[in-house]
Order: C-alpha cells, then sequence, then structure tokens
C-alpha cells in the first residue's frame, strides 16, 4: 500500500504548522542570544522571570509555567542555585514540596538583563505593527488555548511589572 506523504506544498494545515515553528525558531534564538552575555540559558532566564514575576514558587508550578519537566527544571534550578540566584527552602509541612525563591543577587541580575531583553523581542517583531501583533496573538489564541498565562505581568494584576533601574 502506498502512503502519500503530506508536505507543506499540498497541505495547508502543515505549511501553517512548519512555518510557524521555523518562525518561532529563528526568533527565539535571535532574541535570547543575548542572554548568554550574561551567562544564562533561554530556560535560566525563564525560571528567574517566573520568580520576578509570580514570587516564590515550587518547582513543579515552575515546570507548568515553562512547559518544561520537572527534571529538566530541577537541573536549571541546580546550576541557578550553583551562582546563588535563588535558593530553595524545603516545606516543613509537606516535605515533598520544594519552593524556589530568587536571592537578592538573582532580582539584581533579572532586573537588570529584562529591560534589553524586551528591547530584542521589540526589534525581532519589528516585521509586525501593533494591529499585525494582536492579529497574530488572537490567532495564537484560538490554536493552543492550554498554555499557561503570560508571564509579564505581576500576579493579581493586569499592569506590566515595573522593575527598579538596577544599578
Amino acid at each position: 500500500m502506498k502512503y502519500s506523504i503530506p508536505t507543506a506544498a499540498n497541505d495547508p494545515a502543515v505549511a501553517a504548522y512548519v512555518k510557524l515553528i521555523r518562525t518561532a525558531e529563528a526568533l527565539h534564538a535571535e532574541v535570547t542570544r543575548g542572554l548568554t552575555a550574561e551567562g544564562l540559558t533561554a530556560s535560566q532566564f525563564s525560571t528567574l522571570k517566573v520568580l520576578r514575576m509570580r514570587g516564590p514558587l515550587p518547582q513543579r508550578d515552575i515546570a507548568n509555567y515553562l512547559l518544561k519537566t520537572g527534571a529538566n527544571v530541577t537541573m536549571v534550578v541546580d546550576n541557578l542555585e550553583s551562582r546563588e540566584l535563588v535558593k530553595r527552602t524545603r516545606d516543613t509541612a509537606d516535605r515533598r514540596i520544594v519552593t524556589v525563591s530568587l536571592t537578592p543577587e538573582g532580582e539584581r541580575l533579572f532586573d537588570l538583563v529584562y529591560p534589553p531583553h524586551l528591547e530584542r523581542i521589540r526589534l525581532a517583531m519589528k516585521g509586525l505593527d501593533e494591529e499585525g501583533c494582536g492579529d497574530l496573538t488572537s490567532l495564537l489564541s484560538q490554536l493552543h488555548t492550554t498554555i499557561a498565562e503570560p508571564l509579564c505581568v505581576a500576579t493579581g494584576t493586569e499592569e506590566p511589572l515595573v522593575l527598579r533601574t538596577a544599578s
């Protein structure tokens, strides 16, 4: 039995998916390149970000926000902890729960690298105007509705988190 392999040329869903993934990966690589100057991987930066935006969290919640496995987050937190950017605290009532929080040095580093990171995002997205960004966001929301809310707002507010100026 012959099987016809769908290709982007004859399957609009495949074409859109391939374009979405290739574009997302290229944009992500472009934006996160700037994090390497601070010795951060994209996952390390995202972990600092979720902790800065949401406050101390159990590791499993960090994994849920980042769409990563628990094992991956454990490794990331190990590396951040060795740099004294985060600390772990075991819950006294349920020792299975380990809460991760930023250290003052972790807050300082995040506050330093976040504004230039946002600027790199804006540059990467400059091909779309405000309406185009809204349209893209709407389309992506229709496509996948189970992804956690963006981390660009502080918990309990719709206002963007205002970071103090790093000195």
